[in-house]
């Protein structure tokens, strides 16, 4: 059973591999329109942390005009803050007053930050897809 399913993924394995590709192309078009979508989430996230600190974080701000290829960076802040514990190795040097105030954001603040994750952990699960369905037939 188990050389059957090599041998289909051998004789397939552009076809496989290129749905992969195609999947991860949707993917990234939905990341996208996704950030055109979220910016106005994004400039309230960053009005609710001005009123409270009195300033944007640095890394808000050194990326916020770089565009789509920066977006994740210039939203790495909040990411960090939403997903990883206070202390821990991804948030050192940040105050735990900021985090703690991201994590107690209400959904309606922070939902288009966990899509954003989502979405790339999608996109790297299908890149990781097609390179072996391309690649691990040939060294089997």
């Amino acid at each position: 059973m188990m050389s059957t399913a090599i041998n289909f993924l051998t004789m397939h394995r552009i076809e496989i591999s290129g749905i992969f590709m195609i999947l991860g192309i949707i993917t990234y078009a939905f990341s996208i329109i996704h950030d055109k979508l979220s910016k106005e989430k994004f400039l309230t996230l960053c009005s609710l942390f001005v009123n409270k600190f009195g300033a944007r974080p640095a890394e808000v701000l050194i990326y916020q005009g770089g565009g789509f290829f920066f977006s994740f960076m210039r939203d790495a802040f909040f990411i960090k803050a939403l997903y990883f514990k206070e202390n821990s190795f991804h948030t050192r040097g940040m105050n735990n007053e900021q985090i703690r105030f991201i994590k107690e954001l209400p959904n309606q603040h922070t939902d288009w930050l966990r899509i954003k994750v989502r979405l790339s952990i999608v996109g790297i699960i299908f890149l990781f897809m097609m390179l072996a369905v391309f690649y691990l037939p040939s060294f089997i």
